[in-house]
């Protein structure tokens, strides 16, 4: 079974990159606002889905902050119940995709799904 294919949602119409399913802790600033904390979703090369307290309309700019990257100028796409989708100004290259995506996987609990390991009596 390929790890990748439970991480990426499909490249649905309208989209033009595959999206990788991710619960990156971020932070979010407007230009000449206060940063705020948020939880990148979803992340592609082209974009990503945030949830935050920010309060944004479509058009709005702001720069994304992930762990070990600059920061990233964004423009909101769309907004709904606390999540917004965002577009790049400058793609991501697909490798910091994979790099951000591989640094959020957890390895698999022991026992989890079936799986028995040796249990000590």
């Amino acid at each position: 079974m390929s790890k990748a294919q439970l991480a990426i949602l499909p490249v649905a119409e309208g989209r033009q990159a595959e999206r990788r399913i991710v619960n990156l802790a971020a932070r979010l600033r407007e230009p000449g606002a206060t940063i705020v904390d948020a939880e990148v979703l979803n992340l592609s090369t082209d974009g990503f889905m945030a949830e935050s307290d920010l309060q944004l309309e479509p058009g709005a700019h702001v720069w994304l902050k992930l762990p070990g990257l600059e920061p990233q100028n964004s423009r909101c796409a769309w907004t709904e119940d606390g999540k917004a989708g965002f577009q790049f100004a400058t793609p991501l290259h697909p490798a910091t995709v994979e790099m951000l995506a591989e640094a959020n996987r957890k390895p698999p609990i022991k026992g989890h799904f079936g799986v028995q390991g040796q249990q000590k009596r």
